[in-house]
């Protein structure tokens, strides 16, 4: 009895001084129960678990179950390396025990408005760490979980000569390594055209994008210069697609005094694919000549994350930097992708805008992204499909005669421009940090940003926003809170109930808005008026002011207000406002429209701002003069003896 309390004790001892081993590890924990078992398989895998120092990388029963690859003994050595390291000693690679030794390359990725930091191995990310085991000759092991299965880049044959390869021998050799469906050997012919195979050798840690075969139909092999084979390197970064940060720009070997390359992968929202998205990497060219025009390039990556002893290799459907298509063949080509929305309304409810955008000349085309279709109300879009006139104006809202680039934006060199719908405009603003500047267009009332911009086509420019402009989704109340360039008018309206009526959905409102500006001029030529109406007190006034400028029962665009005028064969055209009469003059001058009202000529500096109750139209000036704001001067005194009350009440109370 003696005896075997000693043994157990004993064994106690060397359990709490040795510790578990790496396979005792996995046998302990149900959810990596299925790797367990494949290592119970496999006599070579499970001696060194046991025995011999290392880390292992464990992927979770689900990942297992997503594996679609082969779970061999080079599956597992893949995943274990022959040192033992916590997350805080990964560096850039770390050697696996796979025949040939190929590295696990490492990415370590800040967690967005947070200090902390997340790990990945490969495509793979640790969700659990630095569980630590120890062989019963007490040398350290390490555990990672990880939430995807580890693929190597293993011939197919088994090839010993081929093990470990660089990104220039998986080229040289793609069918060898199970690429034969996707043929490389037209990017690799212009890589040795170009004299850059050097490049893709060289030891280190890069990301190599290389365009499949398919790609170069439409796209002349000559283009694709040692400009364009650099731009597809991204140097000194291992990149996978899980691990990177999507928009983020990075350098690539093409980036000189000429001509400066950035790549930046993103995960594109594409209805049908696998999980809703589709991974893709887009090249920007930001200063280049004549051979290299600036623009991006955008290509979907059709096998991603292959590792090389060199870093990453992920497989691209065309070349990118070269711009080859017009604007109608880049839709066409998106037809499945980004775009397909888009371009399944045009294609079907308006062909003419096709034929419209094969213009010759530079266009700016602001095409809504899928998203933008899926989250429009269905019941306003269905109706806008089955009015072809309506739609062809609001299609036209989304295009421009001239090239507009995200710089003219963020520069402010353009903040306004004509669209081919020839009453409206569209209006332009940049937000944030010149570092993380986010880009906004206007158009018919509904404010959209730019997800992704400078898209380059031979005849013109593509963006891709995330709202269908002119698809009102705001009320006329919401509008006026929200923008800020009639915030004043906003503000006077709370002054009494004058705004309560503007978010009444049930009926329909055409406001003439004066801007902050046109109450600026207010402020400066008619001080006492403005104070009367801005101080406070007077919410009757106030209220009267913005009655001259809210027509009640009809939302009329411009075409509407011209349509009237000119029917009227007078010079001016009455209109009943909710207060008073709008003496109506609607003209022309210079691509601008005015209206008139008792002498004061206003310039419509954004019309057609539509809400979901009606339509509002920007001006420069108040359509009241003095006394239409009529206050007595007792009043005033009033008012000016209760404030002081107040504020002296206010003193006594502090003291």
């Amino acid at each position: 009895m003696k005896d075997t309390l000693y043994i157990w004790i004993f064994g106690s001892l060397l359990s709490v001084v040795w510790g578990e081993n790496l396979y005792e590890l996995l046998q302990s924990r149900s959810d990596l129960s299925q790797f367990a078992d494949l290592v119970t398989k496999d006599e070579l895998v499970l001696t060194l678990l046991k025995f011999r120092q290392g880390t292992l990388f464990a992927p979770t029963n689900d990942a297992i179950q997503m594996h679609r690859g082969p779970k061999d003994s080079n599956f597992l050595l893949y995943h274990l390396s022959n040192v033992a390291l916590t997350l805080d000693k990964l560096e850039q690679s770390v050697t696996s025990e796979l025949p040939g030794n190929p590295p696990l390359w490492v990415t370590r990725r800040k967690i967005p408005e947070s200090e902390d930091f997340e790990h990945f191995i490969n495509n793979a990310k640790v969700i659990e760490a630095d569980v630590k085991g120890t062989t019963q000759s007490q040398e350290q092991q390490v555990l990672h979980i990880i939430d995807e299965a580890l693929e190597s880049t293993v011939p197919v044959n088994k090839d010993s000569s081929l093990s470990n390869p660089d990104a220039l021998r998986l080229l040289e050799k793609a069918n060898a390594f199970g690429l034969s469906g996707m043929q490389v050997t037209d990017f690799f012919q212009r890589i040795i055209a170009t004299d850059r195979t050097k490049i893709f050798s060289t030891p280190g840690g890069s990301t190599f994008f290389i365009p499949v075969n398919k790609g170069f139909e439409t796209v002349s092999r000559e283009k694709v210069d040692s400009k364009v084979v650099d731009g597809h390197v991204v140097p000194g970064a291992v990149i996978f697609t899980r691990a990177s940060i999507p928009g983020r720009p990075i350098k690539t070997l093409t980036f000189g005094d000429n001509i400066k390359v950035t790549l930046a992968m993103n995960n594109d929202s594409i209805p049908g694919s696998p999980g809703g998205y589709q991974p893709s990497v887009q090249s920007n060219t930001r200063s280049g000549d004549y051979n290299h025009p600036k623009g991006v390039v955008i290509s979907s990556i059709v096998k991603a994350n292959i590792p090389v002893k060199n870093g990453v290799v992920h497989l691209i459907e065309k070349p990118l930097v070269v711009i080859d298509k017009d604007m109608v063949n880049f839709l066409k080509e998106e037809r499945n992708g980004r775009l397909q929305e888009f371009y399944k309304v045009v294609k079907d409810y308006a062909p003419d805008f096709m034929e419209e955008i094969t213009r010759a000349g530079e266009l700016t085309l602001f095409a809504p992204s899928n998203d933008a279709f899926i989250n429009a109300d269905q019941d306003i879009l269905s109706r806008l499909l089955a009015n072809s006139e309506k739609l062809r104006e609001v299609l036209q809202l989304h295009l421009v005669r001239r090239r507009v680039s995200s710089d003219d934006i963020e520069l402010r060199t353009v903040v306004e421009v004509d669209t081919a719908d020839r009453h409206r405009k569209l209006y332009f603003n940049a937000i944030g940090q010149l570092s993380n500047r986010t880009l906004t267009v206007e158009g018919g009332g509904v404010n959209a940003t730019i997800v992704q911009g400078d898209i380059a086509a031979l005849n013109g420019l593509v963006h891709i926003v995330d709202k269908i402009l002119g698809i009102p989704s705001a009320s006329m109340l919401d509008k006026i809170l929200s923008d800020p360039m009639m915030s004043d008018s906003a503000t006077l309206g709370s002054q009494s109930g004058f705004n309560l009526r503007l978010g009444d959905t049930n009926r329909k409102y055409t406001y003439f808005v004066p801007s902050n500006d046109a109450w600026l001029k207010i402020q400066r030529n008619h001080a006492s008026t403005h104070k009367k109406l801005f101080m406070g007190g007077f919410g009757y006034q106030s209220e009267q002011a913005l009655e001259h400028h809210l027509l009640i029962g009809r939302g009329m665009k411009i075409a509407d207000l011209e349509e009237l005028f000119q029917n009227s064969k007078s010079d001016r055209t009455q209109i009943q406002m909710l207060r008073g009469r709008l003496n109506l003059r609607v003209e022309k001058t210079q691509g601008d429209y005015y209206i008139e009202r008792d002498g004061i000529r206003a310039r419509v500096i954004r019309p057609d701002v539509q809400c979901t109750n009606g339509v509002i139209h920007v001006i420069d000036e108040v359509l009241i003069h003095p006394r239409d704001v009529s206050v007595s001067s007792s009043c005033i005194r009033e008012l000016s003896v209760l404030a002081s009350i107040f504020s002296s009440v206010l003193a006594f109370r502090s003291l």
